[in-house]
């Protein structure tokens, strides 16, 4: 993911609804980067060529970066795993040469993965969270993507974070800590949100904001209040609760959004958890007669990114999943 805020990559849920919080329930245990020291100031690592790499480690050109009319399709080895990349088309991501893709939450396992699809396409990337280090560990400033030191709450970071960039990805989400004051709903999924949102208002350059938060998110009022999914995970502090105050807000901010609601996340590949069933809006609760529980936090970065380049994806809420029966679509499809 979908984080700034930690992701419990170390918990292996039960094969239930619990799994649904896309923040805080994973399939594969993974090591934890040793923690960096935090500083409130945005902190900007640039990647530094070797002399023996000359320019071929330069950041890609304003015209090189979808001026060709066919996206590289790659597959990114990262953190132990495969990540498959969807072409896009070259006219989708307009603007994004005019300055990089803002990824939030980049050391968490969905925004790593995100960055690493948007550079495996040559967009630039700034990639952001409160720990340069870990993102070091993770690969993304070998990959090419700008480390900055970012924390949602800190509205100086996040304007200097912001500084140029054409499109944010917001990936971040509560995770349990002994810091609840600092690390609960309220303040990194709806607070830490809004903020981002302000300042990409305020920026002016931002063409587009993509925010992960999850399934059951307008439970309530969908009709889905005694859904004993929507009871469990909003349980944790409402959590869920918190994710639709910063939805509401994002719709009203006039930017141009896209809201990605995943079922639970999967460390696994897509081909272990199964192709993406796109869904509408307030359609998918975690029932035994949907299409899907669970989904690759691949496949979501996949979406995210696609979001990005897809005028189709234009104000729209999708909700997503995946199933093993489901049919393999095209990504121009996703948004339809």
């Amino acid at each position: 993911t979908q984080s700034s805020r930690r992701v419990a990559d170390n918990i292996t849920p039960p094969r239930t609804m619990a799994s649904l919080c896309p923040h805080t329930a994973v399939l594969v245990p993974r090591a934890r980067a040793a923690p960096a020291t935090r500083s409130r100031r945005a902190a900007s690592v640039r990647c530094a060529a070797s002399a023996a790499d000359g320019d071929a480690a330069r950041r890609p050109g304003r015209r090189e970066v979808l001026s060709t009319g066919v996206l590289a399709s790659v597959l990114v080895a990262l953190d132990g795993s495969v990540l498959g990349v969807s072409p896009a088309t070259a006219s989708a991501l307009a603007g994004v040469e005019s300055g990089p893709v803002l990824v939030v939450g980049a050391s968490g396992a969905t925004g790593r993965r995100v960055v690493a699809q948007l550079r495996a396409k040559g967009v630039t990337v700034r990639a952001a969270s409160r720990d340069p280090k870990k993102m070091r560990a993770l690969g993304l400033e070998a990959s090419g993507a700008e480390l900055v030191q970012m924390d949602v709450l800190d509205s100086e970071s996040i304007n200097a974070a912001m500084a140029g960039v054409v499109a944010v990805v917001c990936c971040t989400g509560f995770t349990p800590s002994l810091n609840f004051k600092k690390d609960n709903p309220a303040k990194v999924d709806h607070v830490g949100t809004d903020n981002l949102v302000a300042a990409a208002v305020a920026n002016g350059s931002v063409q587009k904001f993509v925010l992960v938060t999850s399934l059951l998110t307008n439970a309530v009022a969908a009709g889905q209040k005694d859904n004993d999914n929507y009871k469990f995970l909003n349980a944790l502090g409402g959590v869920l609760d918190e994710k639709l105050a910063a939805e509401l807000n994002l719709k009203k901010s006039g930017l141009d959004y896209t809201i990605v609601r995943p079922g639970g996340l999967s460390n696994e590949p897509e081909t272990a958890v199964g192709n993406v069933v796109v869904r509408k809006e307030d359609t998918t609760f975690g029932l035994p007669t949907d299409p899907g529980r669970e989904i690759s936090r691949d496949t979501v970065a996949a979406v995210c990114v696609e979001a990005l380049f897809a005028s189709s994806a234009s104000n729209k809420v999708v909700e997503i999943v995946a199933s093993l029966d489901a049919p393999a679509t095209k990504p121009d499809t996703w948004f339809d």
